[in-house]
């Protein structure tokens, strides 16, 4: 009985938040299940590239552990602290950093940092959506690991990014993100990023023993967006407080990156075809 009454409510909460979702497809959360992976690095730098023809904005989620502003050297005024203490509106915290790309920061190291329930994220995403008219992507770089609230958002999220990296442990948590997924009653779209790769060869036979398990443990069958190539000129531009590909457009793993944002806006198109 009680298990009934369990997968009763999750129908319902993923009825609720397919009712929430127009047809346009422009929520995209990146996540990686593991830290070190490289998710924010890739996720502002895909947002970059993107703004160089579309609007985008890009929302830190990660838990109080926030450190987008500082990869690209900002000190924010106000943060999703204040969304979520109701002090703010989501629009009244947005940072209009560079003309194509606006942020809204998160925080790191407050105390007395409310735990975001399930009504707080339905209420974040509400007022998301309203900023949906006004930009052409909505980037959420997620906190690591699977809790429930990072799981809150993906579940409202129009699409999750996956980002992992070759090695035989964060390929096991980007396939126990998946299962998470599955499993928690998502019915958005998925698609993988495997970063840090010594070069294409690696980073596809890593994709490939990612779907072997899917296909085997999942019958699923994955979209893989792109190989990302490890490269010192990352830390460089890390401690820089620049974004790399900004700072050296020409380096390969730029131009790589400006690919997978051209890939990532012809999967949109893909989704709002559906």
């Amino acid at each position: 009985m009680m298990y009934g009454q369990a997968e009763r409510l999750l129908e319902l909460k993923r009825l609720e938040v397919e009712e929430s979702r127009n047809g346009e497809k422009k929520i995209f959360a990146f996540t990686s299940g593991k830290g070190g992976t490289g998710k924010t690095f890739l996720s502002l730098n895909i947002a970059y590239a993107l703004s160089q023809k579309k609007k985008i904005l890009f929302i830190d989620l990660d838990q109080n552990l926030s450190n987008s502003n500082i990869m690209i050297n900002e000190a924010p005024s106000k943060t999703l602290y204040s969304f979520f203490h109701g002090n703010n509106l989501l629009q009244e915290l947005i940072t209009e950093t560079y003309p194509g790309l606006h942020f809204i920061f998160g925080d790191s190291g407050k105390l007395g940092y409310l735990k975001r329930k399930n009504s707080s994220i339905s209420q974040l995403f509400n007022q998301m959506r309203e900023l949906e008219a006004i930009y052409d992507f909505i980037f959420l770089d997620t906190g690591s690991g699977a809790g429930e609230e990072i799981f809150s958002v993906l579940l409202n999220a129009d699409a999750n990014i996956i980002v992992t990296t070759t090695e035989p442990t964060a390929i096991m948590d980007a396939y126990v993100m998946l299962k998470l997924l599955n499993g928690s009653g998502f019915n958005g779209d998925k698609a993988i990023i495997i970063n840090k790769c010594i070069d294409a060869v690696d980073g596809k036979s890593a994709f490939n023993n990612l779907q072997l398990a899917a296909n085997h443990f999942l019958n699923e069958k994955l979209n893989l967006l792109g190989t990302i190539d490890f490269d010192h000129a990352v830390s460089a531009s890390i401690i820089a407080q620049e974004l790399i590909v900004k700072r050296e457009p020409s380096i390969s793993i730029s131009r790589q990156i400006t690919e997978l944002s051209r890939r990532i806006f012809e999967f949109a198109d893909v989704l709002h075809d559906d």
